[in-house]
Formats: C-alpha cells, structure tokens, sequence
C-alpha cells in the first residue's frame, strides 16, 4: 500500500511523539484520528509544566545565558509560571549537562529543528537538540515530567528495547541534515530527566546506536505505518496506551465495562439449598476477588480518560451535555498572618488561641471565639476557590467559564470599551 497517498498533509499521524505506541499497536493510529483534533493533546497542569520547561530550556539555550538559568524565577511561559523549585531541580542540572556538550572545542549543534522522517510521506518530528562532536552525534531529549520514568534503552522480557522516540528523531534527522551527519561513526541517544518518580534513577540514559538500527527501524517503522493503514491493522493494549487519546473510544479498554457488569463473584458455600456445603478451593476464589479487582482498576482508568477529555472541552468551549466545569469549594484564609496575629490579640484572643504549631484557620478561631464572646474582623479573612472541576450540570454551584468564551467577552468587552471612548 501506498503510505504517503494516504497521510494528509496538515499533520503527523506517525510522528516522534507516537512512534513507541505505532510500533506496538497500529490501529491506534485510526482511532486516534476519530478523536477531535483539539482533544489529542494531554491537557493538565503536567502537560502545562512541561511544555512551558521545555520552552523556559529552549529560552536558555538561544540566548546563551552562561549561569544566569536562575533568571527564569517568575517568568510565566503560556500559562505557567516558573518555580524556584523547577530552577533548581529541573533546568538547572539539564542545562548543566547540555552546556557541557556545547562547551566541547568543535561541537556544533541545531536547536528545535524540524525533521523529516524518510520513506514515510508528510511525517516529521521536532528535535529538543542536536550537537555533533567530531564523528559522534549526540540527541538528548528533554523529559520535564516526573510521574513515568523514561530510559533510552528499556528491558522487555529477555532483550532490550531501544527507545522509539529517538530512533525516530536520529532517523529522521540524518535524512534531513545529511550533510551534518556526513563522516559520523556513532550516535549517542540520551534521554535527559532531571526529575523522576524513581527517588534513585539517574537523570541521564544514553544508547549508541549504529547506521544499520537505523536502517532497521526505518523498514520496521514502516511496515508497521503501512499495517495501520490497512483493513484490519492490529490492535494491542499495553503500557504505550498510557497517553493515547483515543482510549475512551477503544474497543480492549471499553471491554472491562461489560465484563465487570457481567462479573459476579460466586457464593463459597455451594448455594442455599445447602447450608453446609463445601467451600471453593481457597485459591480459585482468591483469583475470582483479584479478577474483580483489575476489571474495577481498568474502569478506572477509563473514567479518567473521559474526565480529563470532557474537561478539556469545555474549557475549550465545547458543549459536553449534562456536564459542566465548576469552581471548587470556598476555602478561607488569613489575608496577612501577621497583621491578623496582631489584630487578634488586640481583640482580646490569648497566644493559645491563635497559635498552635501554627497559626490556626479562620474556622477554628471562629469557634474559640464564640465561646469567649469575642469577635474576629472579617476583614482579617480572604476567601478563594480551589480549582475547577468536572460536574453534574445540575451540581455546579459555582460554573465556570471555559477559556475560548472568556477569551470572546474579553474581546466583547474591549471593543465596546474602545468604542465608547471613541465617542
């Protein structure tokens, strides 16, 4: 079959991104495509944070800002601003390394490039960085997120798996930079992680890899973009599904839905005709309840891949009937400790009152108070919202608009602002 007739210009259904989940699961591809294309983004405060410290890296590196990373304290990339903590955890020790590389006398390097991956019509990726140091390459991947670990070269049952990512990258990047990859003996691929779930995990994984893993991967990947493209290309659930968008929509993550509502656990004392009879073997009916605890596991996961896409509808403007996006409940707190310490003790309140291993909440002064007949300022107490959540129209309390209709009354707004000032 003809992959490149097939693949629409406008986007990369095979991209870098997705290359490991392609490889193991080619129908992923047509199910992803039903999907709603502002939908196949992960969108949370994780994807935000890590998009934003790829761009805060990025920054760094243009820039060439030897030692000034702690400059990017405060600054806000999209709609996350950068912590102290991230400098100091995250960019600081990845920029450490990278600077190292560039340092190296002869290195030359691309930054954010765009590749093509050969043999595969309108599939491309974006390099983090390229550096070649004499007849080595070497292309580090940024990894910003610390909830999966990530390594370069994976164990999989009896052998090791090179990650599919980079082999796309460095795949792509030699046929699009041939002249840079010109001479060059080896190729080191490095996955860059400065934090991890893993408390002892190494921030760096590095695998050298040769011309001919490449020419390999090219014709396994491939095959593989072609099987996707066929009638019946295969369909295969694993550990690759974790960030594929079209698991609300897929047939082997549905399936625990029917098979736990037709789950049933049998009774271990043969049924109630007989009162005494003979229990199941201990082991069998160990199995049955594990059974039934990895049906309700896999339910939930299919809960939050529908939750987090209806969340991100509406935020996006979309209309998910029944549903709606709600400001969480009120928590209330001391506007200035320090000013309220004062005030209260004015007010009449003893030390105990106020402090325990810290200052106590409004709630719990508030108590104390009524039983002393004192008063409390109200003007001493702030009161915010805690996030946003996905609810029951008819349970939001507290509706919140989602950021494409704010971004519209904003417009709104503003014209008719500049509008009135005109006359």
């Amino acid at each position: 079959m003809n992959v490149a007739a097939a693949i629409a210009p406008s986007h990369s259904p095979f991209g870098g991104s997705v290359a490991a989940r392609v490889l193991r699961c080619p129908a992923s591809v047509s199910l992803a495509q039903k999907v709603s294309a502002h939908l196949r983004k992960p969108s949370s405060a994780y994807a935000d944070r890590g998009v934003a410290l790829h761009a805060a890296m990025t920054s760094l590196l243009v820039e060439d800002v030897h030692c000034q990373v702690e400059n990017l304290i405060g600054k806000t990339f999209g709609d996350y601003v950068v912590t102290r903590d991230d400098v100091e955890n995250t960019l600081r020790p990845a920029y450490a390394y990278v600077e190292t590389l560039l340092d190296t006398p002869g290195a030359e390097y691309y930054l954010e490039q765009r590749v093509i991956f050969p043999a595969i019509a309108n599939t491309f990726g974006t390099l983090d960085l390229l550096v070649r140091i004499g007849r080595t390459i070497h292309l580090p991947d940024f990894k910003f997120g610390s909830g999966v670990r990530v390594l370069a070269l994976s164990p999989d049952g009896d052998e090791d798996v090179i990650n599919a990512q980079l082999l796309f990258y460095a795949a792509a990047a030699r046929h699009s930079l041939p002249a840079f990859f010109a001479g060059v003996e080896s190729i080191v691929l490095t996955i860059l992680q400065p934090a991890s779930i893993e408390l002892e995990a190494e921030m760096v994984s590095s695998v050298t890899v040769t011309h001919a893993e490449l020419d390999a991967f090219i014709v396994a990947y491939r095959a593989v973009c072609e099987e996707a493209l066929s009638d019946t290309p295969r369909l295969q659930p694993g550990s690759w599904c974790r960030f594929c968008p079209a698991r609300p929509i897929c047939p082997e993550h549905t399936k625990p839905l029917l098979d736990l509502a037709a789950f049933a656990v049998p009774t271990p004392w043969g049924g109630a005709k007989t009162l005494f009879a003979t229990p199941l073997d201990k082991e069998a009916y160990l199995r049955i309840l594990a059974e039934g605890l990895n049906l309700v596991d896999a339910v939930k996961d299919i809960r939050t891949a529908l939750h987090d896409q209806a969340t991100h509808a509406l935020q996006n403007g979309d209309d998910v009937p029944g549903y709606a996006l709600s400001a969480g409940r009120a928590e209330r707190h001391w506007r200035d400790e320090s000013a309220a310490f004062a005030t209260l003790q004015s007010a009449g309140f003893y030390y105990d009152d106020i402090m325990k291993a810290e200052m106590r909440s409004p709630k719990q002064l508030e108590l104390r108070a009524k039983a002393r007949g004192l008063k409390i300022p109200q003007e001493l107490i702030v009161s915010n919202r805690s996030g946003v959540s996905l609810v029951r129209v008819e349970n939001a309390h507290a509706p919140v608009l989602g950021r494409v209709e704010l971004a519209r009354m904003f417009s709104e707004s503003l014209k008719a602002f500049q509008g009135g000032r005109r006359t």
